[in-house]
């Protein structure tokens, strides 16, 4: 359910009517349908690597019990062309494994063996739609101990979360979570940092402000810790760092003096953050190591971000509830072209990753809820922005979404012109231009896209 349109979006930008139902999850067959009500449903049709080109007949037949009521036959056009197993483009949704969380919409409890199996499951969807990149909560997974008075830290659960997601094949990249963060008054407070500490015997955990000695004390120990580990278990060479999230106004020289106690004591790990690129001061520009810009805030700031990825460093992109207007974003009362074209603009403008804050932020009733406030804020958030996937507590999994699949394809069709750019590359810049002009004028008609694909599909399918 849908109960207001995402603001600031003209009338021609949105689908649907609000209040009303949007078909977003992709629930189980069989279903109960009510009478005088209708259901929408997603087909998709695997194809294997391997599958001769040509073209291919099936058909659809909706039952009621053992009742015909429908059937529509369908054509599949197998090409040569094969989307490549290797993963170029890096993809990350921050998701919600907390206790609190997985007790509400599983009952299971964190590190259980339900938890895991929860974990093992959602690894295998995210891998399945092409997800490499996996947000990592240090504090929660790392557990300390206290030997003669001393901080001691067990990585068990650590090490089986990130084998987990590397074994489903979702992990290219361990994405470790933030060093610094904010209370309770969020963006108008002061930065702090959760730390461990030895008491009496005892591990206690606490917050402490930003500039208690104690929060460097604790992160000397921690991250020389973790340096060690990774360096054993050969996994620092794909760890990406967090300082904090979207460094502003005061922040930036607190962002610099963590970053540096990360190069100290992680050395070699690359720095990576949300940031403004219209506002980049010297601390960040110093100190991030991979810039992660809010699409719909760097229009005019292409010359900065192409200088800096001329001079060997990545740049992604980001949304979190903005933007909206014309630009592209993965929200349900958007065309669906508008989440697969998302990653046309990744290849269009030469960025190599892209990060969202919510996979499965839920409110209580997903389904009936898709618009949730969160922490602090009074607002409702646009629909979908918390979350693209669905709980499915029977299954200890989630349910997929159109979005989902949107999505999928269209990091699907980045790898695809990637591959063009090596055989072709003023053809795959040409497509590429073809589909996305700038940030706000792109191709918005289902049939005019198709074509660009089926050009993309035969470009890759002819032989040199």
């Amino acid at each position: 359910m849908v109960g207001s349109h995402t603001k600031n979006t003209p009338p021609e930008e949105l689908v649907g009517e609000s209040p009303g139902w949007f078909p977003d999850p992709l629930l189980d067959f069989p279903i109960d349908v009510k009478a005088n009500h209708t259901q929408s449903f997603w087909i998709s049709v695997a194809v294997p690597g391997d599958a001769a080109p040509g073209v291919y007949r099936g058909a659809v037949t909706v039952r009621a019990g053992t009742r015909n009521l429908a059937r529509a036959g369908f054509v599949v056009r197998v090409v040569a062309a094969t989307v490549p197993e290797a993963r170029t483009l890096k993809v990350t949704n921050w998701f919600n494994l907390s206790d609190k969380a997985t007790r509400q919409f599983y009952n299971a409890a964190i590190f259980s063996p339900d938890w895991w199996t929860l974990v093992e499951n959602l690894a295998r969807v995210m891998a399945e739609h092409r997800q490499n990149v996996i947000i990592t909560p240090l504090m929660e997974l790392i557990v300390p101990s206290v030997e003669g008075g001393e901080l001691r830290y067990d990585f068990a659960n650590f090490d089986r979360w990130v084998e987990t997601f590397r074994k489903a094949g979702a992990m290219d990249y361990i994405e470790g979570g933030h060093v610094l963060g904010r209370g309770r008054e969020g963006y108008n407070g002061a930065l702090q940092v959760d730390i461990f500490q030895a008491a009496n015997g005892q591990v206690q955990t606490l917050a402490v402000p930003a500039d208690d000695p104690r929060a460097e004390s604790f992160l000397a120990g921690f991250l020389s810790a973790l340096n060690t580990h990774l360096e054993a278990k050969g996994w620092k060479g794909f760890y990406l760092q967090h300082i904090l999230d979207e460094a502003h106004g005061t922040e930036p020289p607190v962002y610099a003096r963590y970053a540096a106690m990360v190069r100290r004591y992680l050395p070699g790990v690359r720095t990576m953050d949300a940031v403004d690129a219209e506002h980049m001061p010297d601390e960040l520009r110093q100190n991030c190591d991979v810039w992660v810009p809010q699409l719909g805030l760097f229009d005019d700031q292409m010359d900065l971000l192409n200088a800096r990825m001329k001079g060997g460093h990545e740049v992604w992109f980001y949304t979190c509830l903005f933007p909206n207007k014309r630009y592209l974003n993965r929200l349900i009362d958007y065309p669906l072209l508008k989440v697969r074209l998302l990653h046309w603009l990744n290849f269009r403008y030469g960025f190599t990753g892209f990060l969202h804050w919510g996979w499965n932020y839920w409110s209580p009733e997903p389904t009936n809820d898709t618009q949730p406030v969160i922490d602090n804020n009074t607002e409702l958030l646009p629909p979908g922005d918390a979350f693209i996937v669905y709980p499915d507590p029977a299954h200890k999994s989630v349910y997929s979404s159109i979005r989902l699949e949107a999505m999928r394809e269209g990091i699907e069709d980045y790898e695809l012109l990637r591959v063009l750019k090596e055989k072709n590359p003023a053809e795959a810049d040409r497509l590429a231009n073809q589909a996305i002009r700038s940030f706000t004028d792109y191709v918005r008609d289902v049939p005019g896209f198709r074509s660009i694909e089926r050009q993309l599909l035969e470009a890759l399918s002819r032989r040199q």
